[in-house]
C-alpha cells in the first residue's frame, strides 16, 4: 500500500500498511495522502503541503529504527508543529503481537522520574471500577502477550517529547471471534508537557517552531523491536537506546545518607556533621560497600538556601554560618563525600535573583514570567538559552565542586523542558533543558579530566537526561517530611508509598545501567510509621533495585532494632549489584487503572529475582497484602531450573545469613502482612535431606 510500511519479525507480520505525518501550519499531512517515489528502498517519501517528508527505516539491533525528515525546499517559513513517526490506525492498518492480545498487558511509563509507571491490561474491556486502561506511555512502549513481546523505543530525546498511545477493545470488531490485531498504535513527538496542579505530567505541548526556507528537521529515532523472549527484547531495546543516547558510568552506585525525609527544611550544619560522624563510626557495613575510591555521601537537600525555600538565592542560610565549604571540609574528615541539592532552574518569585533579573525567567503567553503550576507557591523558571543564565549556571556549580561537593542532587529538571517563550525561539523544551544540564554537567566535570563528580537528576524528564547524568530518580517521594516550629518532627510514612516504590520499580528496573543508574529514593525503618516488616521491605527494594542506596532516618535517634535493618551487612552486600526483576512481571497486571504516584497497586508480582554470574540466585518473595500468606517458592522460577539448593536466610542478623538447610525444587513459606523472605539460592550436588 502506498505510503506504508510493515515490519516482518520471522513468520509474523508484526506491523502492517503503517503511515507517517507530519503537522505544519497547523494540519496533519500523511505520507499516504500523496506519496512520492524515493530512490532510497524501504523509504516512505510524500508531499507536505509545500514541504517534502521522508520517512527512513533502518535496520538495526534485529529491529526497524524509523527516522523522518522534513525539508522546505520553498521561499516562505514554515511552522513545525509535530512529528507522528508511527501511525497505525484506520484501514488495514495493524499492530500484532502474540496471538492472545486480549490477554496481554501494556507497560505504563510516565513523563518524567515523579510519574506513575506500571503495567496495565492492554484490553479496554477489563477494568474495575469506572476508569479505562490507561493507553499511554512517553518514551517507551512495550506491549507482552505470554512470551511474544513489541518494543517501540526511542533511542535519543535530542528534541522532542515522545509519547505512544493505543488501544484494543475485544468487543469493537465484527464477527465473534476475538480480534488477534490491534487496531490503533501510534507514536507523537511534540513539545514537552506542562505539569498540573495534582501533580502528575500534563498532556504534551505543540510546537510552534520556525522551519526557515531551504532548510528542515529530523525527527527523534524510534526502534521497534519485536521478540518472544519476554522482557529480554524490552532490556535489548532499552540498551539500544542507552548507546545511541550515550549514557553515562560511574566506577561505583553511590551509597550514603540523605537529610530531606527526617529533617526536611529544619536541616542544619549540625545535623549534617553529626550524621557524618555517625555514618563514619556507627555504620562501617554501609561504609565497606564503596568501592572504586568513591566515599559514601552525606547529602544535604532542601532546606540550606535562605528560608523558606527561596531557590534562585542559592547562598547558606544562617543556619550554615560556617559557609558551605567549611561544611564539605568538616564531612570529609571522616572520609566521606559531600553532597548537596538544588532546583537549579527554578526560582522563587520572591528571590532575589527572580526580582533583579526577569529577563533571564521563561515567559508565559502573555510575557509574564512563567509560573511553574505544578506548585502551590509561585516559582518561575530560568531559561537555559540565555547566556547570562548560562554564566550564571557555570559559576554557580564551579563554585561548588571547588567548595568540595561532589554528588549533586539536580531536582525539578522538568521545568526548564517546558515550551515557553525563551531567549532562542527556535530551541524547544527539551533542547533546552539538555543544554542547561550539559553546562551543569561541564563545570563540576571539566571536559578532558576523569569524571569525579556525581549527578543524580530529579523530577527529571526520563529520556532526555539520558547522557548527562549518572543516575536518576524512577518514583516519587517515599516519604513527607514533618516540621512545627520551625523543628523537624517525625516524618509522614507508610505502607502504601512503599507499594507506589516498589510498582515503580518493577516497571523502570529496565532503565538501570542501560539509560543511567536508578534511583528509588531512600530506605527507612521510623517506627511507628513502619512497622519491623514495613521496613524490611522497603530496605529490601532499594538494596535489590541495581541503584543508588541512601538511608533517611535521623540515625542517632533511631531504636537500636531499628538501626540494626539499616545496618545488616547481608542487605548492604547486595546494594550496587544488578536490579532484582519480577517473575511473571507482564502477568500482573492493574486492573483498577489508576496512573497517579500515590495510587496504590492492587496487583504486584510477589517473587523477585536476581541471578548472579556464579550460579547465585537471590530471592526476594514479598507478601504485599494486609493478610498473613502461604507461599511456595517453585525454584524453576526463581533460578531458571529446579533442582536442590542450598538456602540461606539473608535477612537474619547472623553475619553470612541464617541457613535453611539444603532444600530440592520447592520451599513452603509463611509470610506476615506486608513482610518479605530474603534468600539466598547457591546450587548444589548434595542430596536433599530426608
Amino acid at each position: 500500500m502506498a505510503g506504508t510500511f510493515s515490519v516482518v519479525a520471522g513468520d509474523r507480520t508484526v506491523v502492517r500498511h503503517a503511515a507517517c505525518a507530519v503537522k505544519l501550519n497547523g494540519e496533519w499531512f500523511a505520507s499516504t495522502a500523496t506519496a512520492l517515489p524515493h530512490p532510497e528502498p524501504g523509504a516512505l517519501h510524500w508531499q507536505a503541503g509545500p514541504a517534502l517528508a521522508t520517512a527512513r527505516l533502518i535496520p538495526h539491533e534485529g529491529g526497524v529504527v524509523i527516522e523522518c525528515e522534513l525539508n522546505n525546499p520553498g521561499e516562505a517559513p514554515l511552522t513545525f508543529n509535530g512529528w507522528r513517526p508511527i501511525v497505525i490506525e484506520g484501514g488495514s492498518a495493524a499492530l500484532q503481537v502474540g496471538d492472545e492480545p486480549w490477554r496481554a498487558s501494556a507497560l505504563i511509563n510516565g513523563y518524567q522520574s515523579w510519574d506513575y509507571a506500571g503495567i496495565h491490561p492492554l484490553d479496554e474491556a477489563i477494568t474495575e471500577g469506572d476508569r479505562k486502561p490507561t493507553a499511554a506511555s512517553w518514551w517507551t512502549a512495550a506491549i507482552c502477550d505470554g512470551e511474544a513481546m513489541f518494543v517501540a523505543q526511542v533511542l535519543r530525546a535530542s528534541r522532542f517529547a515522545t509519547v505512544f498511545r493505543w488501544h484494543y477493545h475485544r468487543d469493537e470488531h465484527a464477527g465473534d471471534s476475538l480480534p488477534t490485531d490491534i487496531p490503533t498504535f501510534v507514536a507523537e513527538q511534540h513539545g514537552s508537557p506542562l505539569s498540573e496542579p495534582e501533580q502528575r505530567s500534563g498532556l504534551p505541548q505543540e510546537l510552534r517552531l520556525e522551519v526557515a526556507p531551504q532548510t528542515g528537521l529530523v525527527s527523534d529515532p524510534i526502534l521497534l523491536l519485536y521478540g518472544e523472549d519476554g522482557t529480554a527484547t524490552l532490556r535489548k531495546a532499552l540498551t539500544a537506546a542507552g548507546h545511541a543516547a550515550g549514557a553515562l558510568s560511574f566506577p561505583t552506585v553511590p551509597r550514603g545518607w540523605c537529610s530531606w525525609y527526617h529533617l526536611g527544611l529544619a536541616v542544619t550544619e549540625r545535623d549534617i556533621t553529626r550524621h557524618a560522624a555517625f555514618l563514619a563510626k556507627r555504620m562501617p557495613e554501609l561504609v565497606k560497600t564503596s568501592a572504586n575510591g568513591f566515599r559514601p555521601v552525606i547529602q544535604l537537600d532542601d532546606g540550606w538556601m535562605p528560608r523558606w525555600q527561596r531557590w534562585g538565592d542559592w547562598v547558606a542560610n544562617e543556619f550554615f554560618a560556617a559557609g558551605l565549604h567549611a561544611l564539605a571540609t568538616r564531612v570529609h574528615r571522616h572520609r566521606l563525600e559531600v553532597g548537596i541539592w538544588l532546583a537549579p532552574f527554578h526560582v522563587a518569585a520572591d528571590s532575589k535573583l527572580a526580582q533583579t533579573h526577569p529577563e533571564w525567567l521563561l515567559k508565559a503567553n502573555d510575557g509574564t514570567p512563567l509560573v511553574d503550576p505544578r506548585l502551590s507557591r509561585a516559582y518561575h523558571i530560568l531559561d537555559p538559552t540565555h547566556p547570562q543564565v548560562q554564566k550564571f549556571l557555570d559559576e554557580l556549580f564551579r563554585g561548588l565542586r571547588k567548595d568540595g561537593f561532589t554528588y549533586f542532587k539536580l531536582d525539578f529538571l522538568y521545568g526548564a523542558a517546558y515550551e515557553a517563550g525563551r531567549y532562542d525561539p527556535e530551541v524547544t523544551g527539551t533542547q533546552a533543558l539538555r543544554s542547561g544540564l550539559k553546562r551543569i554537567f561541564d563545570a563540576v566535570n571539566p571536559p578532558g579530566k576523569p569524571e569525579k563528580a556525581y549527578l543524580l537528576a530529579c523530577g527529571a524528564p526520563m529520556m532526555p537526561v539520558a547522557g548527562l547524568v549518572h543516575g536518576a530518580r524512577t518514583g516519587g517521594d517515599v516519604g513527607i517530611p514533618q516540621m512545627e516550629d520551625g523543628k523537624a518532627t517525625a516524618p509522614q510514612l507508610g505502607f502504601p508509598l512503599i507499594l507506589s516504590m516498589a510498582r515503580n520499580q518493577a516497571a523502570r528496573l529496565f532503565l538501570d545501567r542501560s539509560l543511567f543508574a536508578v534511583d528509588v529514593d531512600v530506605a527507612m525503618a521510623a517506627a511507628p510509621q513502619l512497622t519491623p516488616h514495613e521496613a524490611q521491605v522497603m530496605i529490601t527494594v532499594a538494596a535489590l533495585s541495581g541503584g543508588i542506596f541512601m538511608l533517611g532516618d535521623d540515625l542517632e535517634t533511631l531504636p537500636a532494632d531499628r538501626l540494626a535493618l539499616l545496618r545488616n551487612p547481608n542487605v548492604l552486600g547486595l546494594v550496587g549489584g544488578p536490579a532484582a526483576e519480577p517473575v511473571h512481571l507482564f502477568s500482573a497486571p492493574e486492573r483498577e487503572a489508576h496512573d497517579h504516584w500515590f495510587a496504590s497497586p492492587q496487583e504486584l508480582p510477589p517473587l523477585w529475582v536476581r541471578r548472579d554470574p556464579d550460579g547465585t540466585t537471590i530471592a526476594a518473595v514479598y507478601n504485599w497484602s494486609d493478610a498473613a500468606k502461604p507461599y511456595r517458592l517453585h525454584f524453576g522460577e526463581a533460578t531458571g531450573a529446579g533442582g536442590t539448593f542450598t538456602i540461606t536466610d539473608l535477612w537474619s542478623t547472623r553475619r553470612g545469613g541464617r541457613a535453611l538447610g539444603v532444600k530440592t525444587d520447592t520451599l513452603r513459606l509463611t509470610l506476615p502482612p506486608h513482610s518479605v523472605r530474603l534468600l539466598k539460592m547457591k546450587p548444589t550436588a548434595a542430596p536433599a535431606p530426608a
